[in-house]
């Protein structure tokens, strides 16, 4: 049976992190520590129940791959789960690493050439502009944000969903603003059983 390797991306108040945090609910969610260059960090959070793994951790306020502090331990902490825990998919999500192209077009080419049985699935959480940006609004309580900032990633993010398309990859753009907070879960795992059949197919 293959497995999913699936990024969810989107700028600020999109709702990628939506997706591991309703697995919070997970009795046995188990958070991974690993030592990393004199420091320990929360590099992985395992929820068996759903049969998913998260990079990085949810326990605070900025969480998955924005937890690290580079590329390179993203990558190591990756690589690791691949090997580690081939029964599970995997998730990733993050806003810096959903500005970032050509680095991670790399490292998915890399992965898939070594992981045949590996489905690497792009979401792109795009919901309009103005939706995002009330959103981080909301989440900060009516504090002032940089709509500006929101802006720019925003494009990235879009330009970015056309240039991994145009690349090959499984691609995916979703209007997040249509869909329920409370059912965002149950969507997402569906659309990943849909694409999980379709490589077993």
């Amino acid at each position: 049976m293959s497995r999913l390797l699936v990024n969810i991306r989107g700028t600020n108040g999109a709702g990628k992190s939506t997706i591991p945090i309703s697995m919070m609910s997970d009795p046995q969610l188990k958070v991974i520590q690993k030592p990393y260059k004199g420091k320990t960090y929360k590099i992985a959070t395992v929820f068996p129940s759903f049969g998913w793994i998260a990079l990085g951790s949810y326990l605070n306020k900025t969480g998955g791959l924005d937890t690290f502090p580079n590329n390179e331990l993203t990558f190591k902490t990756l690589k690791w789960v691949l090997k580690k825990y081939s029964d599970y998919h995997i998730l990733m999500e993050g806003i810096i690493a959903s500005t970032i192209y050509s680095t991670y077009r790399d490292l998915f080419n890399e992965i898939q050439e070594e992981y045949s049985d590996t489905k690497i699935v792009l979401l792109f959480f795009i919901p309009p502009l103005e939706t995002s940006i009330q959103r981080v609004y909301e989440r900060n309580g009516g504090k002032p944000v940089k709509e500006d900032a929101i802006k720019a990633k925003y494009g990235m993010v879009s330009r970015n969903f056309e240039k991994f398309k145009h690349d090959g990859f499984c691609v995916k753009k979703i209007d997040t603003s249509k869909t329920p907070k409370d059912q965002m879960l149950t969507n997402f795992l569906k659309l990943c059983n849909k694409y999980q059949e379709e490589q077993d197919g």
